[in-house]
This record gives C-alpha cells, structure tokens and sequence, in this order.
C-alpha cells in the first residue's frame, strides 16, 4: 500500500512538472517600433513572423513595448537601475552601450557556451566587436543602419547629368543638377538630414575625415575634416543643399525626394523602400541607391549605426530573453527579418535569393556594410559628443564659424569630454 501511494506521489509530481512546464509566460520587450516590424511583421502582407513563431511554440504572450529612440533608452536605464525589472529584453544603440549601462546588462558568454547562437562569427566583425565591454559580451548585433547614396534616375536624365563613380563626381553632379524649374519650384542637387550627427559624417567620412576613432582618439581638427566642412558650406551657399537643411528631419527628406525636388540624398540603403513606394511617390522604380562613393578606387564610404539585443542584469527571465535573441539571430531568421524591411547583420544574407529578389539594392548594400565602421563609438560621453559635433558642424555649414575653427572647437570640446568620461 505504501509503495502505492509513494507510486502515486511520483506521478502527480511529475504531472505537475509537466503542466508547470507548458503554462503560458510572458515577455516583455522593449524596442523601437522597426524592431518589433522586422521581427514579426507588423501589417505588411508578406509578414515573417519570426518572434510569434517562437512564441506559439513556448507557449509565451510577447508584450511588445515601442518607444522612440531617447524614451527607450531612458526607460530601459531606469528599469535596470531597480532591484527587480519587469523587462525582458531590449534593443539597445551601439552609442548606447557604454560601460556604466554595460555593466547592468547581462553577460551573454555563459549562455552562448551552453547554448550557441547559429553562425555567430557570420554577423559583421565590426558589429560584434562593438558589443564586448571590458571583455564581456553584453549584447548580439540585429539591425543596422548603414548610409548610402541615393540618386533619381528620371531627373540625372532630365538633366544629361551621368551617374557618378567618385566623391569628385558626385559633388559635379549634385551641382549640375540643381536648377529652378519653370514652375518655380527648386530642386535640390543634395537632401539630407543635417540635424543629426550620422549623415553628416558619412558625407565627411567620404574625405577621409573622422571624428573620434574605435581607441577614443580625437581626430577632429584634420585637413579631411576641413575639406569636408568646406565643401559641406559652399554646397550650402550655392543652394545645392536645401535652405533649412539643418532643421531638415526625416520625413521631409522622404517628401522631397518622392515629389522629385532632391536629387541625391544620404540616408540608410533600407529608405529605398519608402522613396519607391508606388502609393507615395511620383518616382517608384526610378530612385536607385548605390554606396557612398569616395575618390579611392574600389573603397565606399559608410558610416553605420546598428541596434542589438540585450537583457537586463535584473531580468526574472533571462534564459528565456536569450532563447528569443538565438531565435531572431540564426541565419535563416536574419533572412527573414530582412524581407521585413530589416538591415541584416549578416553579410552572408545579401547573397539568399530570398533577399536579392526582394531588395534590389542587396548587392550595394553587402558592400556598404562591409565597409561600414560606427560613426561614434561607444563611450560614456557619446550622446554628448554628438551634440557637440552637431552644433560645431551647422555653425560651419551656416557660415557661423569658419571650417577651420568650427574643426579646431570641436577638437578641443571632444577631447575635454573623452578625457572627463575616462
């Protein structure tokens, strides 16, 4: 009879395991909304839902919590700075990732050693690098950003103007084609978003020019960041660029270009979706984009922001957070999120013929990221050095300062800010 009831206990222990095992969970991810799209989908018609497969599989509800760029990063610190957070997971900016917020992340090597991400040496070098501190992985590369060249067809033909190979030509054809048309209306030889400090430097980029290196050694004050300024404000003067070109942001970029008033524009190659979008623009199918040229045969320009996963350090739920990382992270499932309109880490994918079908810049692009390198790195003043660069860099283009000194301050400001965040 003992034996029976000790029998019985085992099993209903074990039953009990069993139910515990399969009872719904949740996680909670916090993101910009590109990262939840480029995991699930979002609305497009042709959705891979990557992350709801997981889930449905894990029994899991993901709570999926989208903020812009500065609200994310705020509400993750503040999460991380309590006993206990209810987050889970969190895409997180390479600037974003310096030490202090490292160290309340948790480290992934252990993990990764008992269970390995697919092919995590087929993520870009320079990505994966960047997400080590003080020798710990604390986050796995996911989307990025890397900025490009994009140019309208339609009007270069208008204009005779060839499509250019080097910096030198682009800046000749940015010029010619630039004009008033009969209507009055202006079309700009050169759009882009002058009150952010990436686009900016990938056009200074083009000319050798660099802010601060990987090793925090500022370079600011150079003869290739002068050239850059230079050129940067006499673009601005002859009109090449649009009027309000420092307050110019983003969805004014798109509208320009879509309505045929720009003809080149620096932004990341995945805006090529937007700008031939059939039900916007007047141009679908006639606005290309190729990497940012430079006068240096064979080499592009390009300059490259990207966003990783990561978990906090008081996550409740860390193995099941690292779980969803190596699920979105394998090869197949960077395929996938590209067709979701993602910037795949993997330089492999750019050869799938998933994605070359899809995205007729993937040939371009495999080439920007493989020359890409961050436009900042990571260091506990990053977000002010961008502030700093900025202003230096719209004083010069708005002929408030010289090139000259507008690249001297911004050598000293820098340095006095590496040096304190040291």
């Amino acid at each position: 009879m003992l034996r029976k009831i000790l029998a019985t206990a085992v099993l209903l222990a074990a039953t009990a395991g069993s139910v515990s095992a399969q009872e719904p969970r949740t996680l909670t991810i916090i993101s910009h909304n590109v990262h939840k799209t480029a995991a699930t989908g979002g609305d497009l018609a042709t959705a891979q839902n990557i992350a709801g497969e997981w889930a449905e599989r894990n029994n899991v509800t993901l709570n999926w919590v989208t903020l812009d760029i500065g609200p994310l990063h705020d509400r993750l610190l503040r999460e991380m700075s309590l006993g206990e957070t209810s987050v889970d997971l969190a895409a997180v900016l390479n600037t974003r990732i310096v030490p202090s917020v490292a160290s309340l992340l948790e480290p992934l090597d252990p993990h990764m050693q008992a269970n390995p991400i697919e092919d995590f040496d087929g993520i870009a070098e320079g990505l994966r690098n960047a997400t080590v501190i003080d020798g710990k992985r604390v986050a796995v590369p996911y989307r990025h950003a890397t900025n490009a060249l994009h140019f309208n067809k339609t009007l270069l033909a208008e204009r005779g103007v060839a499509v250019p190979a080097t910096l030198n030509e682009m800046l000749a054809a940015a010029r010619a084609a630039t004009y008033t048309r009969d209507d009055g209306t202006r079309v700009y030889g050169l759009v882009t978003t002058l009150d952010t400090h990436v686009t900016a430097l990938q056009f200074l980029s083009a000319f050798g020019a660099v802010y601060i290196d990987a090793d925090l050694n500022v370079r600011a004050n150079s003869p290739e960041m002068v050239a850059g300024l230079t050129e940067l404000a006499n673009l601005y003067k002859e009109g090449v660029l649009p009027s309000n070109v420092t307050a110019l942001g983003l969805d004014e970029l798109i509208a320009t270009m879509r309505e045929g008033r720009g003809v080149f524009a620096i932004n990341p190659f995945s805006r090529y979706t937007a700008l031939n979008d059939p039900a916007a623009s007047l141009y679908p199918g006639q606005i290309d984009v190729m990497p940012f040229p430079t006068n240096e045969p064979g080499k592009a320009s390009a300059n490259t922001e990207f966003w990783s996963w990561a978990i906090p350090a008081n996550s409740k739920q860390k193995d099941l957070a690292y779980d969803l990382i190596r699920e979105l992270s394998g090869k197949d499932a960077t395929v996938r999120a590209a067709l979701n309109g993602n910037g795949p880490v993997r330089p492999a994918a750019y050869d799938d013929p998933r994605i070359i079908e899809k995205l007729p810049y993937a040939a371009a692009e495999a080439i920007g990221l493989r020359d890409a390198s961050v436009a900042v790195p990571a260091f506990a003043g990053a977000v002010e050095a961008t502030t700093i660069f900025i202003e230096e860099m719209q004083a010069a283009v708005l002929g408030l300062k010289t090139p000259e000194d507008a690249a001297a301050a911004l050598q000293t400001r820098a340095e006095e800010l590496v040096a304190k965040s040291k």
